[in-house]
C-alpha cells in the first residue's frame, strides 16, 4: 500500500516506487536509475541512501492513552513486523516467563517466522525491546523501575544476536 503524500514526496525527489512480481502487494521505494535498495517504507532512521530521493526520518506519530489494562510496549523494527502481526506480537510476549527474555524471545520468534515464510529468503535484522508497564514488585525505586522498563535490548542481524543489557544510571543532588 502507497500513501499518496509518502509516494509525492518521494517522486518529487526522483525517487521510484514499485513492487516486485514475486510481491506484488510491497510497494518498494528505488534509486533514480538502479534497481536498488528497494526499501519497503517511506520513512526510516538512517537510510542514507535514499534520504535525497524521498525517505525522510520523520516519524509517522500516533497517540494511545495507556490505561491500568495495558501491560507492555513493544519497540520493534520492520524485521519484526513484516513477520508477525499485532496479535502474533502479543501472544509472544505474553507467554514468556521472565521479562528480561521477551525482546530476545520475540526476535527469535521472528527469525523462525521469517525461515518459515520465506526460506529462500535473507532473514531481515530484527530488534525489539519490551517496556513492561505494570510492576507489583515490593519496593520501587526510580531505578530498579527504570530497569524493570527496560529490561535488554534484543539486537540481531544476518551477522550476529546479542542482547544489550541497558544501563540506568541516577544522581544524587546534595
Amino acid at each position: 500500500m502507497v500513501i499518496s503524500g509518502e509516494s509525492q514526496r518521494i517522486r518529487q525527489r526522483r525517487g521510484r516506487i514499485f513492487a516486485l512480481p514475486e510481491e506484488p502487494e510491497v510497494a518498494r521505494v528505488w534509486l533514480p536509475r538502479y534497481n536498488s535498495p528497494g526499501l519497503a517504507m517511506a520513512r526510516a532512521f538512517g537510510d542514507f541512501c535514499l534520504k535525497d530521493h524521498g525517505v525522510i526520518s520523520v516519524p509517522d506519530v500516533s497517540y494511545h492513552h495507556i490505561t491500568e489494562k495495558d501491560e507492555f510496549v513493544v519497540l520493534a523494527t520492520d524485521g519484526v513486523w513484516d513477520v508477525l502481526s499485532n496479535d502474533e506480537v502479543v501472544n509472544t510476549v505474553s507467554r514468556v516467563t521472565s521479562r528480561a527474555s521477551a525482546a530476545r524471545f520475540l526476535v527469535e520468534s521472528a527469525h523462525r517466522a521469517w525461515r518459515t515464510r520465506f526460506p529462500t529468503s535473507k532473514v531481515d535484522d530484527c530488534a525489539a525491546v519490551c517496556l513492561f508497564l505494570n510492576t507489583n514488585e515490593a519496593s520501587e525505586s526510580s531505578s530498579s523501575l527504570a530497569n524493570n522498563l527496560a529490561d535488554a535490548v534484543q539486537v540481531s542481524t544476518a551477522q550476529c544476536s546479542k542482547t544489550i543489557q541497558p544501563r540506568c544510571y541516577s544522581q544524587k543532588r546534595f
